[in-house]
């Protein structure tokens, strides 16, 4: 190629780059403040009142201890066990039954309303946020916000924004309260503000969908959750087992057998005693350092709360521990 069609090459590319920059830019590729302008634009376009916009993003700076976290969470690797001991100890379970006792007439009326468990709503309020006590004191725009500008999941945090910014102008919180974890949890239920759009329950009446101190919102809201994705009342989450060595069956992932197939390939309770019986079906999961976990759909349901298995089976032990200990049948 002679140098004058390379010449012509290289202009015609410059001139077509800022062309694709406009289409695709990111938002790392502008300043903070530049950033900040197109979204009091999108803000306002999606019906955020004018007043709100200013009150919450003229003057918003991005939070450097945020993005921190996101770029160094911790990379130990623990354990089921080790995992379930330091979040779901003893004493958070102790907690648990508790807290139960102190609120069963109502837990039990929103359990029975939404057909899901009361020991299931108390032990993930335990797991997100120890029964209230703990619920972080990151403005939740301003997290959302910096991470939207600086981090790579962009879309996400934007949408999350936008979804926090709705919670504020229809009065659910004040600006001031409006606090969470790093990453834009809030509330006693530790929901992202899209989760709150789609499953905060306005329980007690008052006009707002108050997950940070009305007690019949943030269980009423949790409980809501647990069964908008499926959970079957009645039906336990699944079993600590034991599995022999010479299993005869698929556990691929996401293989189901009958609770049969489970007892005749020699599966049997983590103590050794025999699989109860039941007619529904059942996935294995063989989390590190076992125990087994025998999973039903409802474990899955919890799992969509926190997609972890750790969290999952965590969470079913504190709540079959709370059961046990208030006399309620697993």
């Amino acid at each position: 190629m002679s140098w004058t069609r390379i010449r012509i090459v290289v202009f015609l590319w410059g001139c077509l780059l800022p062309l694709f920059a406009l289409a695709a830019i990111p938002a790392q590729s502008m300043s903070w403040d530049q950033w900040l302008a197109g979204i009091q634009q999108k803000a306002l376009s999606e019906g955020i009142s004018a007043s709100m916009v200013n009150t919450t993003l003229s003057s918003l700076k991005p939070d450097p201890r945020v993005l921190a976290f996101s770029r160094t969470q911790p990379e130990k690797r623990l354990s089921f066990l080790q995992y379930r001991s330091s979040r779901g100890d003893d004493y958070r379970i102790k907690l648990g039954v508790r807290e139960y006792k102190r609120n069963a007439p109502l837990l039990n009326r929103i359990a029975r309303d939404y057909g899901v468990s009361p020991c299931a709503i108390v032990s993930i309020w335990g797991m997100e946020t120890s029964y209230g006590r703990y619920m972080g004191s990151f403005p939740v725009i301003r997290s959302l916000a910096t991470l939207a500008y600086g981090s790579e999941r962009s879309d996400y945090f934007t949408e999350q924004l936008m979804f926090a910014l709705r919670v504020l102008n229809e009065g659910h919180i004040s600006v001031q309260d409006y606090k969470g974890e790093w990453a834009g949890a809030s509330g006693q239920a530790q929901f992202m503000p899209s989760s709150f759009q789609n499953y905060a329950v306005d329980y007690d009446g008052d006009g707002r969908k108050n997950i940070w101190t009305s007690l019949p919102d943030i269980f009423a809201s949790i409980a809501n959750y647990l069964a908008q994705h499926g959970w079957h009342n009645g039906d336990a989450w699944g079993y600590e087992v034991k599995v022999p060595s010479n299993l005869g069956l698929d556990t691929s992932e996401g293989s189901q057998h009958s609770f049969s197939d489970w007892r005749n390939a020699g599966v049997t309770l983590a103590d050794g005693s025999a699989l109860p019986a039941g007619n529904g079906s059942a996935t294995l999961i063989l989390p590190e350092g076992g125990p087994g976990l025998l999973a039903t759909p409802n474990f899955y349901v919890l799992k969509a709360y926190n997609n972890s298995t750790y969290y999952a089976g965590t969470v079913s032990h504190m709540a079959n521990a709370i059961c046990q200990k208030n006399g309620i049948p697993v």
